[in-house]
C-alpha cells in the first residue's frame, strides 16, 4: 500500500497536479491565508485545542429578570399519551431517570435565562381542546405563553386565526435539529404561513407516533430466526404483502376448535377497530393528500397509488386470515394484555412510548415501523396521531413578548435534545427496553421517519375527506372502489379545501 501511495503521487508530482490543485481557488493564486498549526507541521497544544472546540452560550448573557413562563400543560388521561410528564415533570427530584433530567433542564433554563417557570396543567379531552382554547381567545385572556395540546384541534385554531404565525419568529433557528421544520413545512396551506410548533421540547409527538410490536419468540418458532421481520425492515422490504404473509404464517388454534377467538388462540395482527389503526398503514404509504400550486393546495390523491393503498388495507384488514381488529372488549389496554400472553404475533394502535409498558413480558419484543405499501417505495414513514401534543402562541400573547417566549421556545428545546431526550430515547427506550443493537436501530429508524402530519391535522377540517370518505369509509364497507368513493365526496372536500386556503390567505394578508 505505501509503494502504491509513493507511486501515485510521484505521477501527480511529475504531471504538476499539485501545481494546479493550489490555483483552483475562487481568488486565483494571489489568494493568501495563514497556515494553521497543522499546515505548518506542529500540533495545537492542550490550550489551544481546548480554545479551538471551546463553547460559548449564545444565551450566556440573557437576562429576563425573573419573568414567568407560563406553560399550559396536557394532562389529559384519555389521550393514549400526554406531554405533561416530559414538560413540567413532578416539580422535584425523586430518583427516577426521566424525571429527573425534566427537573435538571427546567432548573437550567431558569438560571440560564432568569426567569420562572409557571406550569398550569390543562386537560382539554380530544373533543373540547379546540372550543377550550378558543374560549380563552375569545376572552382576551392572556394567560400562557405556550400552549401544549392536539394537533388535530391547534390545526382547526390555526385556520380561524387563533394562533400567532411563527414562519419568522425571532431566535427560534428551525435549521436546528431539535425542531422537526420538514414536519412543520408540510403543515403549511400556504408559504409563509406556519403555526405549529413541533420538536424535541414537545416531546409527545415522538412518544405518540405510531409503531407496531412483535413477539420475537413466535417468530423464531415459525421462522428459525427471532430476527425475520428486522432484517426484512432493514432490506427495505417490510410491505404490506410482507407483513400480510407473516400474519398468515403465525396465527394459531391453539385450542384446537377450528376457529380463532380472542383470549384462547394466537392471531398474526390485533388491533383496535379500524379507524384508528388505519391511520398508520395509510401514512406509512407515504402518500401525498395534495399539491401545492400557485392558486393554492389542490388534491392529488385520485391516482392509481390510492388505489392499490385501498385494497392492501382491506386485504390485510378484513381478508387475511390471523388479522383481528374486532375486540371484543376495546381498548388500548386489551390489545397490550392479548399480547403480553403471548397470544398475537404484532400488535397495533400502539405507541412509541408504550415500549415502556412492556416491562414484564417473559418473551423477547421490539417495535417495528408500519409496513411500506410496495418495494417500490422508498422510505419508510411513521405516523404521528391526530391527538399527539404539539405547541402554539395564542393570539392573546401580546407581540411585544414575541422575542421572549421565541427565546425561552428555543432554549427549551435546544436543552431537551441534549439532556431528556438522551435519557428518555438513548438510556431508556433503545437500552433499557430494546433488546441489542438492532431494536436501538429499529427505534432510530422509526424516530427519523416521523413525517407528513398534513392529513392528520386537517382531515376534520377539510370535512374527513382524506383519511375517512377516502379510506376509512370503504375500509369499513369492504367496497374497493375507490374512484366511486372519491367521486361520491370530491365536491364537498374540495370545497372544503378552498374554504381553508381563503382563511389562511385572509391571515397572512391582516399579518398573522
Amino acid at each position: 500500500m505505501k509503494k502504491i501511495i509513493s507511486l501515485l503521487l510521484a505521477l501527480l508530482l511529475s504531471a504538476g497536479s499539485l501545481t494546479i490543485l493550489a490555483g483552483c481557488s475562487d481568488n486565483g493564486a494571489d489568494e493568501k491565508k495563514e497556515p494553521t498549526s497543522a499546515e505548518a507541521g506542529s500540533t495545537p497544544t492542550g490550550e489551544e485545542a481546548e480554545e479551538e472546540t471551546e463553547w460559548i452560550d449564545p444565551f450566556a448573557d440573557t437576562d429576563f429578570g425573573g419573568r414567568a413562563f407560563r406553560v399550559s400543560s396536557s394532562i389529559d388521561e384519555n389521550d393514549a399519551t400526554n406531554a405533561d410528564y416530559l414538560i413540567r415533570g413532578s416539580g422535584e427530584l425523586n430518583g427516577e431517570a426521566v424525571n429527573d433530567a425534566v427537573f435538571n433542564r427546567n432548573q437550567k433554563i431558569a438560571e440560564l435565562l432568569n426567569i420562572k417557570f409557571e406550569f398550569t396543567e390543562t386537560s382539554f379531552s380530544v373533543g373540547s381542546a379546540e372550543g377550550d382554547v378558543k374560549s380563552l381567545v375569545l376572552a382576551g385572556d392572556d394567560a400562557y405563553d405556550v400552549v401544549i395540546n392536539d394537533i388535530r384541534a391547534m390545526a382547526n385554531l390555526s385556520r380561524d386565526g387563533y394562533i400567532h404565525n411563527i414562519y419568522n419568529a425571532p431566535v427560534i433557528d428551525f435549521d436546528q435539529k431539535y425542531w422537526y421544520t420538514e414536519a412543520m413545512r408540510d403543515l403549511q396551506f400556504i408559504e409563509g404561513g406556519m403555526y405549529l410548533l413541533i420538536g424535541d421540547y414537545f416531546t409527545d409527538a415522538l412518544q405518540s407516533c405510531h409503531c407496531l410490536y412483535q413477539n420475537k419468540d413466535i417468530l423464531n418458532n415459525t421462522y428459525q430466526d427471532p430476527n425475520y421481520i428486522t432484517n426484512i425492515v432493514f432490506d427495505g422490504k417490510w410491505t404490506y404483502d410482507a407483513m400480510i404473509s407473516v400474519i398468515e404464517s403465525t396465527h394459531q388454534d391453539l385450542n384446537g376448535d377450528g376457529q380463532l377467538k380472542q383470549g384462547e388462540d394466537r392471531f398474526g395482527f390485533t388491533c383496535w377497530g379500524r379507524w384508528g389503526s388505519m391511520i398508520p398503514f395509510l401514512i406509512a404509504t407515504d402518500i401525498q393528500f395534495i399539491e401545492r400550486t400557485d392558486d393554492g393546495p389542490k388534491f392529488c390523491f385520485n391516482n392509481e397509488r390510492s388505489v392499490e393503498i385501498l385494497e392492501k388495507m382491506i386485504q390485510l384488514f378484513n381478508h387475511t386470515e390471523g388479522s383481528h381488529y374486532d375486540l371484543a372488549d376495546a381498548s388500548v389496554a386489551t390489545l397490550q394484555t392479548l399480547f403480553s400472553n403471548g397470544l398475537t404475533t404484532l400488535v397495533g394502535y400502539n405507541r412509541l412510548g408504550d415500549l415502556s409498558k412492556f416491562r414484564e413480558v417473559e418473551f423477547q419484543m421490539s417495535a417495528l415501523p408500519y409496513p411500506k405499501l410496495n418495494e417500490a417505495q422508498e422510505n419508510y414513514v411513521t405516523s404521528m396521531h391526530d391527538t399527539s401534543e404539539i405547541g402554539v402562541l395564542l393570539m392573546t400573547l401580546p407581540l411585544s413578548s414575541m422575542e421572549y417566549v421565541c427565546t425561552v421556545l428555543e432554549v427549551c428545546a435546544r436543552e431537551t435534545n441534549r439532556t431528556v431526550i438522551p435519557e428518555w430515547y438513548e438510556n431508556g427506550l433503545k437500552v433499557k427496553y430494546a433488546n441489542g443493537q438492532d431494536d436501538a436501530k429499529m427505534i432510530d429508524l422509526i424516530h427519523d421517519a416521523i413525517t407528513s402530519p398534513f392529513a392528520l391535522a386537517y382531515d376534520q377540517a377539510l370535512s374527513n375527506f382524506m383519511m375517512n370518505s377516502g379510506f376509512s369509509s370503504p375500509l369499513s364497507s369492504d367496497n374497493a372502489d375507490f374512484a366511486s368513493n372519491y367521486k361520491k365526496y370530491e365536491k364537498v372536500g374540495n370545497k372544503a379545501l378552498e374554504k381553508a386556503y381563503a382563511k389562511f390567505s385572509e391571515n397572512l394578508e391582516n399579518g398573522n
